[in-house]
């Protein structure tokens, strides 16, 4: 039987200036992995670059990140915490690439910012800040552990993370930015107990404001990538 290549978006995660990195996290491999994916890092310098590594692989995990420039959705910094300009640039890149390609893409984290702001959308830059509320379980007064659920989100009947998780499931939160304005043709497919946007689908595309692949033991959340993985092969 047919694997599926996942391209899995690189990040730049050293310390020392002069010695940039490109690499990401062990959880997303384990994540791919689980459902018979092969995963592998990526990163496009250019078109050509991105338009390649779409031909040779059969999907593209967004993975998490620093923030989006705020200056990609035209607004001024408000507490955006931004990373590299290369990985940002790869990231733009490899969307359109797949895009082109109608080949599945999903996004986790970053993965659902960027997307949303591609295609059109406009982020939270500090939900802290703005809404006085807390979505990073490790700075909540009484933190919750990496692998455990945060709060329950709410999925719209008729999205595939409804047909995945039902009307109401618990999720992990790490984040302090959310998509505000949805892009035109996305669906809103999951929402926060306050109502911010954790979950969008159009086409071959899904992505989630949690991280699902720290949450291996739980079936549903391993559903998200087997589904995508499954649109993999069956595209490819």
């Amino acid at each position: 039987m047919k694997k599926a290549m996942i391209a899995l978006t690189g990040r730049n995660q050293s310390v020392a200036a002069d010695n940039a990195s490109c690499s990401d996290n062990r959880s997303y491999f384990d994540y791919v992995r689980t459902a018979d994916g092969i995963p592998a890092v990526v990163n496009a310098l250019n078109e050509k670059e991105a338009a390649m590594i779409a031909e040779h692989f059969d999907g593209l995990l967004i993975t998490g990140g620093d923030d989006v420039n705020p200056a990609l959705y035209k607004e001024n910094n408000a507490g955006s915490i931004t990373g590299d300009p290369v990985d940002e640039k790869s990231d733009i890149l490899l969307y359109k690439a797949f895009r082109n390609a109608e080949k599945p893409i999903l996004g986790i984290c970053r993965g659902i910012q960027i997307i949303a702001v591609i295609e059109g959308g406009t982020l939270i830059q500090d939900i802290p800040s703005v809404f006085h509320t807390q979505h990073n379980q490790h700075l909540l007064s009484e933190p919750i552990p990496t692998g455990s659920a945060c709060h329950n989100d709410r999925f719209i009947e008729g999205t595939e993370l409804y047909n995945i998780f039902g009307s109401m499931y618990p999720v992990n939160s790490y984040h302090h930015q959310a998509v505000k304005d949805l892009p035109v043709g996305f669906k809103a497919a999951a929402y926060s107990p306050e109502g911010f946007i954790e979950g969008i689908e159009k086409d071959n595309v899904i992505a989630v404001q949690w991280h699902p692949e720290r949450m291996l033991h739980d079936a549903r959340q391993r559903r998200i990538v087997e589904v995508f993985i499954n649109k993999c092969i069956l595209l490819g």
